[in-house]
């Protein structure tokens, strides 16, 4: 492969109110509500990460367009399509315990690596 890939950027909408940003927060906020019409209640909790994050990786594909499309630049679908199956193993790999059984799992698990105290009745 070669090492002058550039991966596209997926838009980011902090601070830019636009009609891009308010779809993409009204698809964020909508996500699992759609993704759930397309799941059955008897489905394991696996089954069920992986329909959410296929269609988080739909809205990511559809946000790179927009964001193209709004720049007036062409849509390059093999190089966009490519950032998100790499961005979409990432995801399923540590959704499903890509962390599981290692320290930094565990520290997560047990409440991060620095402990609390409890100094006169009060967490510290």
């Amino acid at each position: 492969m070669d090492g002058n890939v550039i991966f596209p950027e997926l838009p980011t909408y902090v601070g830019v109110p636009s009609l891009g940003g308010l779809l993409s927060l009204i698809l964020t906020v909508a996500l699992p509500v759609l993704a759930a019409l397309f799941m059955r209640v008897q489905w394991s909790a696996f089954a069920k990460g992986l329909v959410l994050l296929g269609f988080s990786a739909v809205k990511a594909f559809l946000e790179a367009w927009l964001a193209d499309a709004n720049a007036g630049i062409p849509f390059d679908v093999g190089e966009v399509g490519y950032v998100i199956v790499v961005q979409f193993i990432i995801a399923v790999t540590a959704y499903f315990g890509l962390l599981r059984g290692t320290p930094v799992q565990q520290a997560a698990i047990q409440g991060g690596a620095v402990r609390s105290r409890v100094i006169n009745g009060e967490v510290t």
